[in-house]
């Protein structure tokens, strides 16, 4: 038994020998001698929380994909929206670009600039290392976008005011070249009503130049021919007569416009109005074309089949519907004939007093039978028109 104490005694005190804990185990040489870390240590490195910048970057790059999802969901809604027909689709896209993109972008330049510190200070591992990586190359895809985004809303507004301040010198140009000699003779406007060309018709009172764009055109009465012709986009499209013209001209303009449905008189400082087959100049009908005809040249005219309507009355010429109708019964009421005929662009009308209506009606239904394959002639007798319905059978019908 001593010889045990004593083998124990010189192992403890053998030099640069130290006795063994149970409770320590050497795993590691640290400066030429055994080491072991604490329990501490170990612990704190395998249950290490998240770090606040780890978490403000995880934060991060949520809202970058909720921001992209947001953009992309919107976006498809708003082109269905405009596929079925909605309007106002386009403002919702220009929303997105001056809010949602900015915003997405700003947080995507955040995290390009931190994401690498951060990268850099803590070494993620695995997983986390991958999904920084990732994060960085959406933050960097944002941003551009961004970037690009932020350009299109300064520079596209800007070369878009360019080409339009360019388009309209261009076109001021060409509106100047084309109305360089305006004054045309009274030939030249003779042919241009009766081929339809023109769109309008000035007259009275056409003694003021009139100042478009750069051009100064010169008053129709201080013209050497008395005629001053507007040109756009390169055709004639209205003319101004003097006043010494207008017994001339408006003959020949009025006859024009029985099938030049674009031709409109201007006068007095105001529009004629097209209404019920006839044109009105202060409620007044001014292209009242009284034909003058006896009752012979409307039976014929209903005969060769170029009438749509025979309008007339039994009693009261109230009961007519519409006041032109009423206007019209009346001057052929008035006139030698009893007839009137009024031959608009479109339609040929046979007004008959209440004495020739009593006459000519059942010719007329006679003519409206023959005339079948070539024009459908409508009676209309105070407040009835007669309809076909179905076809074959013509029935009365209130108007």
């Amino acid at each position: 038994m001593d010889d045990n104490k004593n083998k124990d005694s010189r192992a403890s005190s053998a030099p640069g020998l130290a006795p063994i804990s149970d409770t320590q185990i050497p795993t590691a040489v640290v400066n030429g001698q055994p080491g072991q870390p604490s329990l501490a240590q170990t612990g704190e490195k395998l249950s290490r929380p998240y770090s606040r910048w780890r978490t403000f970057f995880i934060v991060l790059g949520v809202l970058q994909a909720a921001g992209v999802a947001l953009f992309l969901i919107v976006m498809l809604w708003a082109i269905q929206q405009a596929r079925s027909g909605a309007s106002g689709t386009e403002f919702i896209a220009l929303i997105l670009y001056v809010t949602l993109v900015p915003l997405v972008a700003f947080i995507a330049l955040v995290n390009l600039i931190g994401l690498p510190f951060y990268i850099a200070k803590e070494k993620p591992q695995g997983r986390a290392r991958v999904m920084s990586m990732l994060s960085l190359l959406l933050s960097l895809g944002l941003f551009l976008f961004g970037a690009y985004g932020a350009y299109q809303m300064y520079s596209v507004p800007k070369k878009m005011t360019e080409q339009s301040r360019e388009k309209s010198i261009a076109s001021d140009q060409k509106f100047a070249n084309d109305n360089a000699k305006p004054e045309i003779t009274k030939a030249e406007a003779i042919t241009l009503l009766k081929s339809c060309q023109l769109k309008g018709f000035y007259y009275t009172s056409q003694n003021k130049p009139e100042v478009q764009g750069s051009v100064t055109f010169p008053s129709a009465e201080a013209s050497s021919t008395g005629v001053v012709l507007v040109n756009i986009d390169g055709k004639p499209y209205r003319i101004r007569i003097a006043d010494r013209l207008i017994a001339e001209l408006v003959p020949i303009a009025r006859e024009s416009q029985k099938t030049c449905s674009q031709l409109q008189f201007w006068h007095d400082g105001t529009y004629e109005q097209f209404k019920n087959g006839s044109w009105y100049f202060n409620t007044t009908i001014v292209n009242t074309m009284q034909s003058g005809k006896t009752k012979d040249e409307a039976l014929k005219l209903m005969k060769d089949c170029k009438v749509d309507y025979f309008v007339g009355y039994t009693a009261d010429i109230n009961a007519a519907k519409d006041e032109s109708t009423r206007l019209w019964l009346a001057k052929a009421e008035k006139s030698t004939t009893g007839v009137e005929i009024s031959d608009t662009s479109d339609k040929t009308y046979v007004f008959a007093s209440k004495t020739m209506t009593a006459e000519l009606q059942d010719t007329a239904r006679t003519y409206r039978t023959s005339c079948y394959a070539t024009k459908k002639l409508y009676l209309t007798i105070d407040d009835m028109i007669e309809t076909e319905y179905p076809i074959g059978t013509w029935k009365k019908v209130k108007l």
